[in-house]
């Protein structure tokens, strides 16, 4: 920070004295701490016990208890139009919004009882604007779309996407991330910040999610995102990110059996640090992991 003519004269100011003097910086008054879940409930699939219908509701909004983990969003996929009902009717009471996006008008009869299948986010406090991104781009045996809310999310208006995308060698799922990532970065050129949760369905040094790392991660990362758990070094691989030498990369716990699936990528402009952890895998609820954030902003 640049000092003005009357600090530099005062040369007997300690250091303590002259920061009492200055203001703070503008991010460090903005700064904030969030917390996020990201969770693929296999609300169309997983139908057969273990698998139960009540624990997985009762999981998802465990996530949003004000004595527990209290997320400031949710970001949910494979999610049953009637489940998520039931959760906004449970979540509601504690400020809790939110917006479901179909991929198709009706699920697997055994879990969906023919009402629509697809995605959720849900937020704490009010949306402003809603947007579903049809991500589609042909050949794909269901819509790829992704339910977006304009929130609120540590003072600053955000944009946050549930993300789903396809399950194939990555022919159809990079271009799909193009149209996000293409998306996103309109969002951040009108000033908002962008938080991007969900299944991606693909490795984190996979062409896919090179849409979103930044570019010095490296694999010809081209985005303008930070990954929640890309700075764990216990996930590194050695042999492309020395611990010793490297910050961040791109890497994680696996949240899909042996496989990283499941992200949360906030706009760098607008996230100091962020954690991520895998939590072990609920046989009652999912197939995946279910994936928590804390974010300083």
């Amino acid at each position: 920070m640049r000092r003005t003519p009357a600090a530099l004269a005062v040369l007997t100011l300690t250091a303590a004295a002259l920061s009492a003097l200055l203001p703070p910086a503008p991010r460090a008054a903005a700064a904030g701490t969030v917390r996020l879940t990201s969770y693929n409930i296999c609300g169309n699939m997983c139908a057969a016990p273990p698998y139960d219908r009540a624990r997985r509701i009762a999981a998802v909004a465990a996530e949003a208890d004000p004595g527990g983990w209290a997320a400031d969003q949710l970001f949910l996929q494979e999610v049953c139009e009637h489940q998520y009902r039931e959760l906004l009717d449970r979540l509601g009471p504690l400020g809790y919004t939110g917006f479901h996006s179909a991929t198709l008008p009706g699920g697997n009869p055994a879990i969906c009882e023919g009402y629509a299948y697809g995605n959720a986010v849900l937020v704490r406090g009010p949306v402003s604007d809603t947007a579903e991104l049809d991500l589609t781009v042909g050949g794909e045996r269901e819509p790829i779309t992704v339910p977006c809310v304009l929130a609120s999310l540590a003072e600053r208006p955000t944009w946050s996407c549930s993300v789903h995308l396809y399950w194939d060698d990555g022919t159809l799922a990079v271009p799909e991330a193009d149209r996000l990532a293409a998306q996103a970065h309109a969002w951040l050129d009108d000033g908002f910040a962008v938080v991007l949760g969900g299944d991606f369905n693909h490795s984190p040094r996979t062409d896919t999610l090179s849409r979103f790392y930044l570019p010095e991660r490296g694999d010809g990362a081209h985005g303008a995102f930070v990954e929640a758990d890309e700075s764990d070094p216990e996930f590194f691989d050695p042999a492309l990110c020395p611990v010793a030498t490297t910050a961040a990369c791109r890497s994680g716990e696996t949240t899909f059996g042996p496989k990283k699936l499941d992200y949360v990528f906030l706009s760098a402009p607008h996230v100091l640090t962020a954690t991520a952890d895998a939590l072990p895998l609920d046989t009652a609820v999912s197939d995946h992991n279910l994936l928590r954030v804390t974010a300083t902003t």
